[in-house]
This record gives C-alpha cells, structure tokens and sequence, in this order.
C-alpha cells in the first residue's frame, strides 16, 4: 500500500491547516471567556524567615535548597560595615567586616532564630532577625 504525501492531497493538507489556525485563535478566547476567577487579594502577610528594621545597608535572602543565608552588603556611601550574627541566647554565631556590594554566605547553619546586627563605624545601621528551617 503506497501512502499519499501531503502535495498528492491537497484538500488534507489544507484541512490540517485549518483546524491547527482555529485551534491557536480559540485558545486566547477560551482562556478568559470559560476560565471566570476572582481576583485574588492581596493579603499583608510578613515572611517568618526574614524580618528586619530599617535595614537599608545590607540584604539577606535564605538559599532554597541549601542550609545558608547569604548576606549583600549594600553601597552604604563606600564605607566598610561589621556584621554580626547571635543566636537567640547570645552567643556569636558570625562575624564579618564587608565592603561595599561585597557577598557572604553563612553556611552551616542549625536550624532556629538569628538576630543579626549591622554597625558602620559606631552606629547602627540595620537590626533584625531570620529563621533557617
């Protein structure tokens, strides 16, 4: 049995065409005239793992996978920063001095509640705390 290419039928090739261009110009209309979901609100929910107070010269974000936070030290007018890491008891956990944009990673971590302290030269610069899960 000898099987027809598309260029012996027309009229199957032109059929195919058809309904692929109606397939793609439906979906559009399908996808907003079925589909009627309400607005979803947005809510003022805080994220438990990263609470922080005016925290203008360093940011922290934890890794997704890993056990590790990093830390971005931000310009802070090019002055050099201390940042401290305590656990909830008071001990010292991590301590680094940073320059402008430079990167940390605290790895290692166990799990629970940091308080992290931020100073430029004498004074405070940011304070706050993180959890590692």
């Amino acid at each position: 049995m000898k099987i027809k290419s598309p260029n012996q039928n027309p009229a199957a090739l032109i059929t195919a065409a058809a309904i692929i261009c109606f397939i793609f110009l439906a979906m559009p209309v399908m996808a907003t005239g079925v589909i009627n979901k309400k607005p979803v609100k947005k809510t003022n929910t805080k994220i438990k793992s990263l609470v922080s107070r005016n925290n203008n010269a360093i940011k922290i974000y934890p890794d997704i996978f890993k056990r590790k936070m990093h830390v971005v030290a931000k310009d802070n007018a090019s002055k050099e920063i201390d940042f401290f890491v305590f656990d909830l008891q008071g001990t010292l956990v991590h301590n680094y001095k940073m320059k402008p944009r430079d990167r940390k990673q605290m790895i290692n971590m166990e799990r629970g509640s940091y308080v992290y302290r931020v100073f430029c030269g004498d004074e405070e610069a940011a304070s706050g705390t993180f959890q590692v899960h």
